[in-house]
Formats: structure tokens, C-alpha cells, sequence
């Protein structure tokens, strides 16, 4: 695998892993929407570091970084969801 490469795709883990830490210690439901809404934007830029990548990447190195990087987007999304549903029924109530 590319250096460079791999230094991009810490570059994007290390938010990823910290921002899952905060989810599962935020403890309001707005808060988890948020770090949610971060956690999707930063998987989108990741996909989009990825595809738009101006190294030579092997079709191996392009696959792998960008299935990773579709991985976390879709676990942003389905943590998005609920919480985000969850606090605007929960501001309806109010």
C-alpha cells in the first residue's frame, strides 16, 4: 500500500474513532444527532479524499480504502437516523 495513502486513511480514522468514543458517552440525544451529523461528514470527505485521489492507486488500494470509507458512512447513517428521529419527536413533546 501507497504512504501517502495510508497516512490519508489515518488521517480520517483517528476523528472516526474519536467521534464513536463521544457517541457512546454523549448523553442527550441531540448531542448524539450531532456527533452522528459530524461522523457522516467526515466519512463523505474521506469517500470523496478517496475518489478523488491524484496518486497512482492500485484498483486493490482504491477498493479497500474506499469500501472502509463507505463502512463508516453507512454506520453514521444508521446511527443518524434514530437519534435524529428521537430528538425531533422528543422537541414535539416539549
Amino acid at each position: 500500500m501507497n504512504d501517502a495513502l495510508i497516512h490519508a486513511c489515518e488521517m480520517f480514522l483517528l476523528p472516526t474513532t474519536v467521534l464513536f468514543l463521544a457517541f457512546g458517552l454523549a448523553p442527550s440525544e441531540r448531542l448524539k444527532a450531532l456527533i452522528s451529523a459530524v461522523g457522516v461528514l467526515t466519512s463523505v470527505i474521506w469517500a470523496f479524499h478517496i475518489i478523488f485521489w491524484t496518486g497512482i492507486l492500485t484498483p486493490i488500494d482504491f477498493a479497500t480504502t474506499l469500501i472502509l470509507s463507505l463502512i463508516f458512512l453507512g454506520a453514521w447513517v444508521i446511527a443518524a437516523i434514530p437519534h435524529t428521529r428521537s430528538w425531533r419527536f422528543s422537541a414535539e413533546r416539549i
